[in-house]
């Protein structure tokens, strides 16, 4: 019985995780690209085949939340197959259980009661899902100017309309000279 628990506990809070780390920035990016479509359509002056750069960077902002879904999921899967070699016996157990979808199921419906409870997508930090989308940047190019930028694109169309905090990128405090 404790073992059917166990698991029933440990699906539902992968699958819990699972989308609050990926349902909102999604969400908000989408939402953020249709307004865009619908300012656009509703200024009649600008051409059908020019580019806003807010258009485009709302683009951008749904694509590097699609590639924070993926890496999330990645995580989580390596996250997975690392506990199931470190400790096999209850990797079998997961596998073979009746158990692991029906968690996957309780932790949804958790996170589905807790939309509807409180009528806000449950979620992360914006800290955590600006990290995700710095991650996918930062292994192209890391310099700080570029992960500032992004970090701005990304607050403004993916995170929300909230001022975003200054992003430091050279640590808390200043190094003094000796």
């Amino acid at each position: 019985m404790l073992r059917e628990i166990f698991i029933l506990l440990s699906c539902g809070s992968v699958g819990y995780a699972w989308l609050c780390a990926v349902t909102s920035p999604v969400v908000r990016a989408i939402a953020s690209l249709v307004s865009q479509e619908r300012e656009r359509a509703s200024v009649s002056g600008s051409p059908s085949g020019e580019a806003a750069p807010e258009r485009v960077d709302a683009w951008l902002a749904v694509a590097l939340a699609a590639g924070a879904a993926v890496l999330w999921t990645a995580i989580i899967a390596a996250a997975i197959l690392l506990s199931m070699m470190l400790v096999p016996r209850a990797g079998l157990a997961l596998l073979g259980s009746h158990l692991f979808w029906p968690g996957i199921g309780a932790g949804a419906a958790v996170w589905l009661g807790q939309l509807a409870a409180r009528i806000r997508v449950p979620r992360f930090s914006d800290d955590v899902e600006a990290a995700a989308a710095l991650a996918i940047v930062a292994l192209v190019d890391d310099s700080p100017e570029t992960l500032t930028r992004v970090h701005h694109l990304y607050a403004s169309y993916a995170i929300g309309p909230r001022n975003p905090r200054r992003l430091r990128l050279d640590g808390s405090r200043r190094a003094t000279a000796a």
